[in-house]
């Protein structure tokens, strides 16, 4: 649970780093005393191995031998010389422990081994780091995100996330988990550059996490042989999806479905993954096979909104948020919650102090908790334009109304956490969000 966006690398904390400079001259120039005292306790004359440009080899000639206490560079090596998932099962199937970093492309990537077994992974790489795959998953808000940056100096991050109530600890497991894989199958996709595996025992990359190397492996390797297959029909996280009538429909898994409500022609894959809260690589299998079965197709960019009405446009606002109303008060039901739900709603309907007082006169909350959809259209038209220009600067009565029922629907969520367990609230909140956040053209 580090803070994964900082650029120092917190894997050099727990390991003593020194550097050196080769000037043009060809001449070593360490740059710094404890650097200057380590080449001195080697003095003697070298043998230059050949080896990658990012990588400086030499060999003492004659050997003398003797022993160095830990962490000691075990094994480096050219990545451009064979497949890094070899080296990576040899680290597994000789239960090393230590960290391995990967540097290619002018970005370091580090993951944490013990016993042979991958406990922690970070990297320089943006959209690697565990705040954007929060981000990725449509577990953070980009403001969200900002301000967690901005409380985390000092602070383990995942941390920072929880205590801020942006994300469950078990949403957060979850980015963790999805961060390290994401890491791990970026390392074996590197093709050139330098690799070292240094033996540090303890390495603490804050991230907590016990994951099977073998089954990463496997994982990794299957990513990179499916998701060539899926670009034929997918061709990448910013392509758009449209809807299609299959010719011999199919009975769609719950997680197909919620994609496929996800797609409208508007998204990308990116954004329907988001959507989804999940990676890029499973929403590319799901859509791939919902494209195989004629669900959905690429197309090569947005669709244009469909015009609606002013009338459509509130009659559609209604509708939509009447549904989710509706459906954090059926989640109530089961418990015996719903009763004082209701009644708490109609105590906040009418407050009279309430910015949108005027949009809930002779409202009340339904037995199934939404509200009478005649009744707020009906405040809806009465609203002046002097008074809407008040409560809605725009003086657009749909955004008026659609701010309304938002905060209606967020005085609803609030109740539902006091009387649901931690898991069937986190579960109501993630539906709700994708319910409104398919709403969200229409303010």
């Amino acid at each position: 649970m580090a803070d994964h966006h900082s650029r120092a690398k917190p894997w050099s904390s727990g390991l003593t780093t020194h550097r050196i400079d080769i000037d043009a001259h060809g001449r070593l120039v360490p740059r710094d005393d404890a650097a200057r005292r380590l080449l001195a306790d080697r003095a003697g004359r070298f043998l230059l191995l050949p080896s990658a440009p990012d990588l400086l080899v030499a060999r003492r000639t004659p050997t003398v031998g003797g022993s160095m206490p830990r962490p000691r560079c075990v094994l480096a090596g050219d990545l451009s010389a064979f497949p890094i998932a070899d080296f990576v099962a040899f680290i597994h199937q000789s239960r090393l422990s230590g960290l391995l970093t990967v540097s290619s492309s002018g970005l370091d990537r580090a993951v944490a081994f013990k016993d042979g077994e991958v406990r922690g992974a970070h990297s320089e790489a943006i959209g690697e780091r565990v705040g954007e795959v929060a981000l990725r998953l449509g577990y953070l808000t980009r403001e969200q995100l900002a301000a967690a940056v901005a409380a985390s100096s000092g602070k383990l991050f995942g941390r920072v996330l929880v205590e801020k109530c942006f994300v469950s600890p078990s949403d957060l497991w979850k980015c963790l988990h999805e961060q390290v894989a994401g890491v791990f199958h970026a390392i074996l996709l590197s093709r050139e550059g330098v690799f070292a595996m240094v033996d540090e025992p303890d390495v603490d990359l804050g991230t907590p996490l016990a994951v099977n190397t073998q089954s990463l492996l496997m994982d990794g390797i299957r990513r990179i042989d499916e998701m060539g297959l899926f670009r034929a029909r997918i061709p990448g996280p910013q392509a758009y999806l449209r809807r299609r009538e299959p010719k011999a429909p199919i009975t769609l898994k719950p997680v197909e479905q919620q994609l496929l409500d996800l797609v409208d022609g508007r998204r990308c894959v990116a954004e329907i993954a988001q959507g989804a809260h999940l990676g890029e690589f499973d929403a590319t299998k799901i859509l791939y096979h919902l494209a195989e079965a004629g669900y959905v197709e690429a197309v090569a960019g947005p669709m244009a909104s469909p015009a609606i009405t002013p009338t459509e446009r509130l009659e559609g606002i209604v509708s939509g948020m009447n549904a989710i109303l509706g459906h954090i008060a059926s989640a109530l039901a089961p418990s015996g919650g719903l009763d004082s739900l209701l009644s708490a709603a109609r105590t906040f309907l009418a407050d009279p102090t309430s910015r949108f007082a005027p949009l809930w006169s002779t409202v009340t909350p339904g037995k199934d908790g939404t509200v009478d959809r005649a009744a707020l259209l009906g405040n809806v038209a009465t609203v002046k334009d002097a008074t809407l220009t008040k409560l809605e600067p725009s003086g657009d009565p749909a955004r008026l109304l659609f701010d309304g029922l938002r905060e209606l629907m967020f005085f609803y969520l609030f109740q539902a956490a006091e009387r649901l367990p931690r898991d069937a609230d986190d579960q109501l909140g993630r539906e709700v969000k994708r319910r409104f956040e398919a709403l969200g053209d229409l303010r």
